[in-house]
């Protein structure tokens, strides 16, 4: 006969099973790759800090995936390792991370507090490491393996029905060298020719496959907001990949990975101060005013990565985990940034790779915020004792001074949190 407690956790994992399925069923395989990419670079910023604890002596009594009831535990040795219902992110308790907890005095010396400082800096810093060690890594790939983005070539990566482009059979891949005799080697001056034409009976020069063809095409025409007529072409841009030996990709990583983190900073700097969040709670109100994405040649180009820029754009959308020029930014609930993420994965593994970078970039600057309960805030609060230490006596702040502060920060984050899931759930653009 089982034990009653086997059936039990044999029940609870089915469970969880079960969400995961019912991921895949919601949105498909794309939705649970980015729910569990997710998960994933939590899990590994919570290890950092398992990892950089136990190596510093720290005493660690728990190292959980998800949260909620408790699917499944173990323990080894003094740690107990276990799995929770909900799937969104992991957790380590290390035993007295403030002046408030109540330890054993036989295991003081082993507690977070008792370290010195850089043991605790370590540890607080590991989380934050961990992201950035994974952006490094993605970057590292994208720029030797899979490729990045030709600046200086683009391609036709996408064609609309009942369009001039489908009417000269043009193809994803395909290249377009000149209309109307005027070269367009860029995507730019290929939609100011497009529009400038609009009806009218041009030339089109493509290479397919290293072969070029002239095609005779008649240009759409399309109305503009203003009342005038332009002209369409009903084709979206894509870049050819190319990639670099790893001598070169290592010095493209440092740069691309040093703009991402300055663009990082100025985003979350930008976005909390009273103008900033003032900004995203009335774009939370019903008469908020769209924006639109159209491209050049009158073609939505869907959502982007864009190492050029070194952002995430798509119609209308500025993404917490990314930078965004568009019109109207904002800050996604895990909720938007998931539906993002199944676009970019639409859109293809390079693409998806650069979100995961920009994503991992993100969370480890904004984790860095001197604020608890961020681990910006824990490296605040070591490096104040630090400062108040003198003659061999260290200074301990008070954790219970802090307790308010704490508190309005996570007001503050669950409030934003709530209204961006609000705007997420009523108000996504179509990311098509």
């Amino acid at each position: 006969m089982r034990p009653a407690g086997s059936t039990d956790h044999r029940i609870r994992l089915a469970l969880m099973a079960g969400a995961l399925v019912s991921f895949t069923l919601i949105g498909g395989w794309p939705g649970l790759v980015v729910v569990m990419s997710f998960v994933a670079m939590l899990t590994l910023h919570e290890l950092g800090h398992f990892l950089v604890a136990r190596w510093a002596g720290m005493q660690v009594t728990e190292f959980f995936l998800g949260f909620g009831p408790r699917l499944w535990s173990v323990q080894r040795g003094e740690c107990t390792y276990g799995v929770k219902a909900i799937p969104a992110g992991a957790y380590v308790r290390i035993t007295g991370m403030t002046s408030l907890d109540e330890v054993d005095p036989s295991i003081e010396h082993r507690t977070y507090r008792a370290q010195s400082y850089p043991r605790r800096l370590a540890v607080a810093l590991a989380g934050s490491a961990t992201h950035f060690g994974v952006a490094l890594l993605l970057l590292f790939v994208l720029y030797s393996m899979v490729g990045t983005p030709d600046p200086n070539r683009w391609m036709v990566g996408e064609v609309v029905p009942d369009t001039a482009a489908e009417a000269i059979d043009l193809e994803v891949g395909d290249r377009i060298l000149s209309v109307a005799g005027v070269e367009v080697d860029d995507f730019g001056a290929f939609g100011v020719v497009v529009r400038s034409l609009p009806g009218e009976t041009v030339e089109v020069v493509v290479d397919r496959d290293g072969t070029r063809t002239k095609r005779v095409a008649i240009i759409g025409e399309r109305l503009s907001p203003d009342g005038t007529t332009h002209g369409f072409f009903g084709v979206g841009r894509a870049r050819p990949l190319v990639t670099v030996g790893p001598v070169a990709a290592a010095g493209e990583v440092v740069g691309r990975f040093g703009d991402l983190t300055m663009m990082s900073i100025d985003g979350l700097t930008s976005f909390f101060t009273p103008d900033g969040l003032s900004r995203f709670f009335s774009g939370a109100l019903p008469d908020r005013a769209a924006s639109d994405g159209a491209s050049l040649d009158g073609v939505s180009t869907g959502v982007t990565a864009d190492p050029e820029s070194g952002s995430v754009r798509s119609p209308a959308v500025g993404s917490s985990t990314v930078p965004s020029d568009a019109d109207d930014e904002r800050l996604l609930s895990i909720y938007g940034a998931a539906r993002l993420g199944s676009a970019m994965l639409a859109d293809g593994w390079a693409t998806y790779l650069w979100f995961l970078v920009l994503v991992n970039v993100f969370i480890g600057v904004f984790n860095l915020t001197p604020l608890l309960p961020l681990d910006g805030g824990h490296v605040a609060i070591a490096t104040y004792e630090r400062l108040r230490s003198f003659g061999g006596r260290r200074h301990r702040a008070d954790a219970a001074k802090l307790i308010p502060v704490t508190w309005a920060v996570v007001s503050l984050l669950v409030l934003v949190g709530m209204v961006a899931l609000y705007r997420d759930i009523v108000d996504f653009p179509d990311l098509g």
